[in-house]
C-alpha cells in the first residue's frame, strides 16, 4: 500500500563569491513508512545528486555540468574515521558505492578535486 504523503522540497539558495548555487533535498514517499531523499547541489556548475538516501547497498553520486578533471572520493563516519571504498564508476560522471558492510548510522562523503580547488560534503544514512 503507498501511503498518499505529499512530496517535500527543501530549498536552500547561498549567494557568495559572485556565484549562486542551490541545494534541493527532496523526500519521496515509499511503500509503508519508508521514504527516500535525493539530494542535489545545483549551482552554475558542479550539480551533484546523491541517491537513493537513506540507503542499504550501494550509494550513486552523479556529477552534472562539471568541469573537475580528476573527481576524488572520501566517505567519513560520523565520528571522522575514513571508510575504505573503491568507487565504481558506471556511466559518464556517475559513481557507484559499496556501502552494505557499513554499520547503519550517518556517515559523509566528500566529493573533491585538488585542480578546481572544488569540495563539498554530503550526509547520507546506511540502514538495514
Amino acid at each position: 500500500m503507498i501511503v498518499n504523503r505529499p512530496i517535500t522540497i527543501s530549498l536552500i539558495l547561498c549567494l557568495a563569491f559572485g556565484s549562486v548555487w542551490a541545494q534541493v533535498e527532496q523526500t519521496i514517499p515509499l511503500q509503508g513508512e519508508k521514504e527516500i531523499t535525493v539530494v542535489t547541489q545545483i549551482g552554475s556548475q558542479n550539480e551533484i545528486e546523491l541517491y537513493p538516501n537513506p540507503t542499504v547497498d550501494f550509494l550513486i553520486v552523479e556529477i552534472k555540468n562539471s568541469e573537475m578533471k580528476n573527481v576524488e572520493f572520501e566517505i567519513r563516519s560520523l565520528l571522522g574515521n575514513e571508510m575504505i571504498v573503491n568507487p565504481e564508476q558506471v556511466g559518464f560522471d556517475r559513481y557507484r558505492f559499496q556501502v552494505k558492510d557499513f554499520n547503519t548510522g550517518y556517515y559523509f562523503i566528500i566529493v573533491k578535486d585538488e585542480e578546481t580547488r572544488f569540495k563539498k560534503a554530503f550526509r547520507f544514512l546506511k540502514s538495514n
